[in-house]
This record gives C-alpha cells, sequence and structure tokens, in this order.
C-alpha cells in the first residue's frame, strides 16, 4: 500500500469523506498485506461484537433484539420503518423483533405526537436499565481513559475514532 498519498482533510461541515468514489489513499485489497491499523480495527470491533453479543444473552435476548434496545435506548423513541432501517431489517422482520421486545416489556408502541397515524417504539425502563447495566463497565474504563489522556487528546482520539467510523461506513456504502 502506498503511504505517499496524504489522508485528506475532514470538512466539519460536512459529514460525509471528502472523496467520491474511493479515498485517494486506498488501493485494492490485498489480504495478504493488511495494515497495522486495519487489524486494529478488525480487533476493535471483534472485541465489541462479543461484548454486544455477551450483553444480548445476559438479557436473555438476540442481536438484532440488543441493538434494537440500544438505539431506542441512546436515541429514544423511533418510527418503526427508521429502527428497521437502523437494524438493516424488512418491515415484516422489525414487526416481529417490536412483538418481541414488547412480549417481554422492553419497549412499547406509542402514536407518535406529531402524527397520530403513526407508530412510535420507545424503550422502557427494564430496557433502559438494562443497557445502561451492561455499559457501566466500559463508561467506566473509557471515563478512566479520557481523564489519563486529558482534554485534548481525548478529544483527539474521539475524533479519530469517528473518523474512522465514517471510513468504515463509506468502505460499506461503496463494497463491490
Amino acid at each position: 500500500m502506498s503511504n505517499d498519498a496524504a489522508i485528506p482533510a475532514q470538512d466539519s461541515r460536512n459529514p460525509e469523506p471528502p472523496f467520491a468514489e474511493q479515498p485517494p489513499f486506498v488501493e485494492q485489497p490485498n489480504c495478504a498485506e493488511q495494515s497495522p491499523l486495519s487489524d486494529a480495527m478488525r480487533s476493535f470491533q471483534g472485541a465489541i461484537d462479543r461484548f454486544d453479543v455477551e450483553a444480548a444473552g445476559r438479557l436473555g435476548v438476540g442481536r438484532n433484539d440488543w441493538r434494537a434496545l440500544r438505539i431506542l435506548v441512546e436515541n429514544g423513541p423511533q418510527a418503526p420503518r427508521a429502527l428497521g432501517a437502523a437494524l438493516g431489517l424488512t418491515s415484516g422482520s422489525v414487526t416481529t423483533l417490536i412483538d418481541r421486545l414488547e412480549a417481554r416489556g422492553l419497549v412499547r408502541r406509542d402514536r407518535d405526537p406529531a402524527d397520530r397515524r403513526a407508530l412510535i417504539v420507545a424503550a422502557l425502563m427494564p430496557a433502559r436499565r438494562a443497557v445502561t447495566v451492561a455499559y457501566a463497565p466500559l463508561f467506566a474504563i473509557t471515563g478512566r481513559l479520557a481523564q489519563r489522556l486529558g482534554q485534548e487528546r481525548s478529544h483527539a482520539a474521539a475524533k479519530q475514532l469517528v473518523d474512522l467510523a465514517k471510513l468504515v461506513d463509506w468502505a460499506r456504502d461503496h463494497a463491490p
């Protein structure tokens, strides 16, 4: 992989990466030559995946159910269509998922106050508690790390993680 191409600067007003088709620093993948950053990213993703699988298992729900609860707790009530889009599920699959979570007392369907014809799904207190308890160790350790790094370095690390997430989203959207 060539190291002579500079990574383009990110425009803070434009959340999309500053390239149309392919970042200039990305060449065709060669599985035999992975960068240490790519290896670290996959390792980090694997750790997050394992963490989420364990959290879902402790609550007795599947991975998509857990992801739905996380989305609802972190982002607030969602229309079923929006929740399905975030999870990559069809409308039928998201309806079944919501039915399961509602039967367990983890979510509630309500009328959308902005449009009484529409529904929204909201996380109930047991779901909020489960997500909060599950993520408490991560919140604690990242809080200690942020203190150790100091404000400036902590913000820089957070920006790098956000930028890497955007690159992963870009790669997902442009996969062959």
